[in-house]
């Protein structure tokens, strides 16, 4: 008894001696956070938590070398293990306190399928997605977790349902080297109120302790109200707080109806943290008239500061407000040094800029209307014929869809007029915007009027041999041919037989020209797997549909093309599926082009099969034609925009502007009477250039393409 006595009381002490050196230490926050390089995977970044000038810091990052700021980063020379630590040390030696963890270099997969999605501001149901790896030589293929894909890298979903899906991203690259599928959950689910609390913070560029805060919604209708946790608050939308003191906050934002039939809180925590106060922030702007021109800009604006810039071609100025004329195109590393003049601080920022003239692009597509080859005329292939040197293509398709593919095939839900625009980038390693550029076309689609040039092709294996025969689906006349198979010697025939040497992925091109008209040029390119000399495969794309009686558009499809294929269904509105038979149920009376593409994952045996739907038994309330766009000006406009519409009844509009990429630039709703409605659009702090108009009532859509 007295030994299980004696052993508790020395465990005790040892306890309480360990507190006591905790406690001591307490004030040496040594805790530290890391982050990783996007650009490179052996560089991290890392920052201790404790930010004081009366201790002092010392990293070792495990290979040998060290530092003593306490924001610092390390590129290591290897892959491995490393063991990265932290001891930080009051400078009166009153405490001290280490703390270490470990850091994994390892070579990351090429087929980076890291992704992110952004929740749309206005939509709750409708969620943006990018993939972060930006590589034409890469596919990409979407799952939404509801029988839905995309094939772009930057793509959206509106979600019909509430609930929790499973998103995925794979990605391959295209000569079959390396794949990687990366999935996560995401929950949709409705506003559970109007009084939409939400709220964004900004940093003030200047005063690190001065914050903006904007509430989300924005309507009359409500009241705000904000605690800053410091014991102030504010009833604006948009407010500023500047707080007296480092430390962290809890700020709430309360939204109520004004008619009191909702209310909703929604508050986060904020960290307010003295910055360096030689703060060396800077901005540039190139002059409009002389590309070789750049202005400078402290952001620190102090007649007690010393400024000391370096322009990267062994000039420099001590003015805040300064510019240089380079003699030379090129990248430049601008620094800018502030001191203050009784030596208490220094701080140093660099960053490249480009000069002049990099390089230029031209934007230009050609149109293969799938109908002027006796297919189905929603499918309209776009083949990029842009000049100059461009990393990435987006196009926008007008319908509220894009794509980054830069030879797209795309289905359009309704035949007729169409306004498609591309824009191509020349992006640098160091995502500089060397080059941009915008073209756009308006065409009609169900239209069969001849086209001067426009290359297409079929291919299919000949039996279970190395040899494809490619057969010639070009429009237009007299046209000139020329085949080229993974950039190896032109073949001048109407169509060809090739064989290939190795199994994998291969380039088919087809090249044609007007001979009347040499400036009439169309190119078509496929990719075409080659597996090998295995057994032969056979498949043909069929399927079946009876519409379901008790659900009004639901329609049961099934798939009879054959075991061992993938599906892929296009059911005409929009969603896709890749599922080999299911249900689908469409929002909207209409006539629907259902098709189903199948693929033998083991074969380059492939085959489309597209029947009409026609949907008539929606009860939609509503009849179409409801309301009518008499006018729409000035077109390009300055800053206000009149839209003029015609009303058969009540009822409510949304007006959207997208820009080219997708983003939606400016929302407002709109009461239309019976009768003219003229309506105004303040474009102003719009940046120049092509955007979208987008008006929606009920099932009704205008979109016209405007000009700024």
């Amino acid at each position: 008894m007295k030994k299980h006595s004696l052993l508790n009381a020395i465990f005790f002490l040892l306890a309480l001696l360990s507190f006591s050196e905790i406690s001591a230490q307490g004030p040496c926050n040594a805790n530290w956070t890391k982050q990783k390089d996007p650009n490179n995977f052996k560089k991290y970044y890392f920052s201790a938590a404790l930010n004081d000038t009366n201790y002092r810091y010392l990293w070792t990052f495990g290979d040998s070398t060290s530092s003593d700021s306490r924001v610092t980063f390390h590129a290591y020379s290897n892959v491995g293990k490393y063991r990265v630590c932290l001891k930080v040390t009051k400078k009166d030696s009153s405490c001290t306190q280490t703390i270490c963890d470990t850091v994994n270099v390892e070579m990351p997969n090429p087929c980076n399928a890291n992704w992110t999605k952004q929740n749309d501001p206005v939509n709750s149901k409708k969620k943006y997605f990018t993939a972060t790896l930006n590589d034409t030589n890469f596919r990409y293929l979407w799952t939404f977790g509801d029988g839905t894909s995309s094939d772009s890298r930057l793509t959206f979903k509106t979600y019909l349902n509430n609930g929790k899906y499973k998103v995925c991203l794979k990605v391959t690259k295209k000569d079959s080297t390396c794949t990687q599928t990366i999935c996560d959950s995401i929950t949709v689910e409705s506003s559970s109120t109007p009084c939409n609390a939400n709220w964004t913070k900004q940093n003030d560029p200047v005063n690190s302790k001065k914050k903006y805060f904007t509430a989300t919604l924005n309507d009359t209708n409500f009241r705000y109200f904000w605690t800053f946790g410091d014991g102030t608050s504010s009833d604006s939308r948009l407010t500023f707080r500047t707080y007296l003191n480092n430390g962290k906050y809890k700020v709430c934002l309360k939204v109520t109806k004004k008619d009191s039939t909702c209310t909703q809180t929604i508050c986060d925590s904020i960290t307010i943290e003295s910055a360096n106060p030689c703060n060396a922030n800077w901005t540039k702007q190139n002059d409009p008239t002389n590309s070789k021109k750049v202005y400078f800009s402290a952001a620190l604006n102090d007649t007690n500061y010393r400024y000391l810039w370096t322009f990267g071609d062994g000039t420099s100025s001590d003015s805040r407000l300064t510019f240089r004329t380079y003699l030379n195109n090129g990248k430049y590393k601008v620094c800018l040094k502030v001191t203050k003049k009784d030596s208490t601080c220094t701080q140093t920022i660099c960053d490249s800029i480009l000069v002049g003239s990099t390089g230029n692009c031209n934007a230009n597509f050609n149109i293969i209307k799938s109908d002027s080859i006796g297919s189905n005329p929603h499918y309209v292939r776009f083949t990029n014929s842009s000049t100059g040197t461009h990393t990435r293509c987006v196009y926008n398709f007008g319908d509220g869809t894009s794509s980054d593919n830069c030879n797209p095939l795309h289905n359009f839900a309704t035949l007729g007029s169409k306004t498609v625009c591309l824009t191509i980038y020349n992006i640098s390693a160091g995502n500089d915007t060397l080059c941009k550029s915008t073209t756009c076309k308006t065409f009609n689609t169900g239209n069969s009027n001849p086209i001067a040039c426009v290359a297409s092709f079929d291919y299919e294996r000949i039996g279970n041999t190395s040899s494809y025969r490619f057969i010639n689906r070009s429009a237009g006349s007299p046209l000139q041919y020329r085949w080229v198979f993974d950039g190896g010697t032109p073949v001048t025939s109407t169509n060809v037989e090739h064989n290939f040497m190795s199994p994998g992925w291969h380039t088919a091109c087809l090249y044609v020209v007007n001979t009347l008209d040499t400036n009439c040029k169309s190119m078509f390119c496929v990719s075409v797997l080659f597996p090998g000399n295995i057994t032969q495969q056979q498949c043909a794309a069929d399927f079946s549909f009876t519409p379901d009686n008790t659900t009004p558009g639901k329609f049961e499809f099934s798939s009879v093309s054959g075991a061992n294929l993938v599906s892929y269904w296009n059911f005409g509105d929009g969603t896709f599926s890749q599922d080999g038979s299911g249900q689908h149920t469409f929002m909207q009376n209409g006539k629907y082009s259902v098709c189903l593409s199948v693929i033998n994952s083991t074969d380059s045996c492939s085959d489309m099969h597209c029947e009409d739907v026609e949907v008539s038994n929606i009860s939609t309330g509503l009849g179409l034609n409801q309301m009518e766009l008499s006018g729409v000006y000035p077109n390009p406009v300055d800053k206000m925009l009149h839209v003029e519409l015609n009303a058969k009844i009540l009822q409510t509009a949304t007006i959207r502007l997208i820009d080219l990429s997708g983003r939606l630039i400016l929302e407002t709703e709109a009461t239309l009477l019976k009768g003219h409605n003229a309506i105004q659009l303040d474009l102003g702090n719009c940046n120049p250039g092509l955007y979208l108009l987008n008006i929606q009532s009920g099932q009704e859509q205008i979109i016209r393409k405007i000009m700024k």
